[in-house]
């Protein structure tokens, strides 16, 4: 995750995670995955190292149905997940975000980071534009002709020689709170896809010291005091 400070979490919030892969994130009371702990899977689709829950319940998500009853949470957290959906599930799988919280964070990769990687996990490109999320199919894009370039840069980043992770982070990702519906257009032409994104996109701005400092501070009264564990979601279980 590239930008926690865009979200609004609260410190009673119950908060579920969906993907978290290798990297949960400390505010999360609740994980739920398509994958398990003895699936066989390729980690990049966890971020590149073995899927960990760092003690936090874990419940299997089957069929892009998350297994819990409407509004069992206060928020979700989406992160880096929508582009290894299919296509043709990703608007039941918004409304399940929806179905199950009140608010969501949805973080995902911008076009040029497949543009230059080509993530073979990565099913689609997006972006998010004036508040929609916007899908092209990567079946529809010319990528299969730049082939060659994106395998030397992912060998290139495999071993740290080049990275454009270091470069400013909103240039290649975005995310954004919704309440409510998540809007959702998936474009079927190349071509009217990249006409819908914006030519100067907002940058996001970088964390205050002070906002860094107020998370610290967060985290460990987190620790101490928002222990919730299996037993108390298996009551919400669907």
């Amino acid at each position: 995750m590239f930008f926690p400070f865009l979200m609004s979490i609260k410190d009673k919030d119950v908060v579920l995670e969906i993907g978290p892969g290798a990297y949960p994130h400390w505010r999360s009371d609740c994980l739920v995955d398509k994958f398990g702990p003895d699936s066989n899977v390729d980690i990049s689709q966890f971020g590149g190292a073995p899927q960990k829950t760092l003690g936090k319940p874990l419940f299997k998500m089957i069929d892009n149905i998350i297994p819990f009853k409407d509004k069992s949470f206060d928020y979700t957290i989406c992160s880096h997940v929508l582009e290894h959906v299919n296509h043709e599930q990703l608007d039941l799988f918004l409304s399940e975000i929806t179905r199950v919280t009140e608010k969501a964070y949805i973080e995902l990769p911008r076009p040029i980071y497949d543009f230059i990687y080509d993530f073979d996990t990565h099913l689609n490109l997006m972006d998010i534009v004036d508040g929609v999320v916007i899908c092209l199919p990567k079946t529809k894009t010319s990528l299969n002709k730049v082939k060659r370039f994106t395998k030397y840069a992912l060998e290139l980043r495999k071993l740290n020689n080049f990275s454009i992770e270091l470069l400013n982070s909103s240039v290649i990702a975005i995310g954004q709170e919704f309440e409510g519906t998540i809007p959702l257009r998936i474009y079927d032409d190349e071509e009217e896809f990249f006409s819908a994104l914006p030519t100067a996109p907002k940058l996001t701005k970088r964390p205050t010291v002070l906002w860094r400092c107020n998370e610290r501070i967060r985290r460990i009264k987190y620790h101490f005091s928002h222990n919730i564990g299996k037993t108390y979601f298996e009551g919400y279980l669907k």
